[in-house]
């Protein structure tokens, strides 16, 4: 029977990261669009308060970014996430 490997801190952290990122990376485009919008006429403008709660949440994405960066200089890469086939093989 394969028994799933529980994930170890590191891998948890970089899953964490990877939905931050790509929750960030959504509500980046559609900042863009909406300022697009706003600059045509077609909508109004995000409010202050909400571009520097993006801001925020971009800074948080970033400093993660770093941490990882930081983990990955002193222990390597983390094992993959998914292995493939190949993988097994060797």
């Amino acid at each position: 029977m394969n028994t799933i490997p529980p994930l170890d801190e590191a891998a948890h952290q970089d899953n964490v990261l990877i939905a931050e990122v790509t929750s960030v990376n959504n509500q980046l485009g559609r900042y863009v669009l909406r300022f697009l919008d706003a600059d045509a006429g077609r909508a109004e403008p995000l409010s202050t308060d909400d571009e520097r709660a993006l801001a925020e949440q971009v800074a948080e994405v970033a400093d993660g970014l770093r941490a990882r960066a930081s983990r990955r200089d002193q222990h390597g890469n983390p094992p993959p996430l998914i292995r493939s086939a190949r993988d097994e093989e060797s």
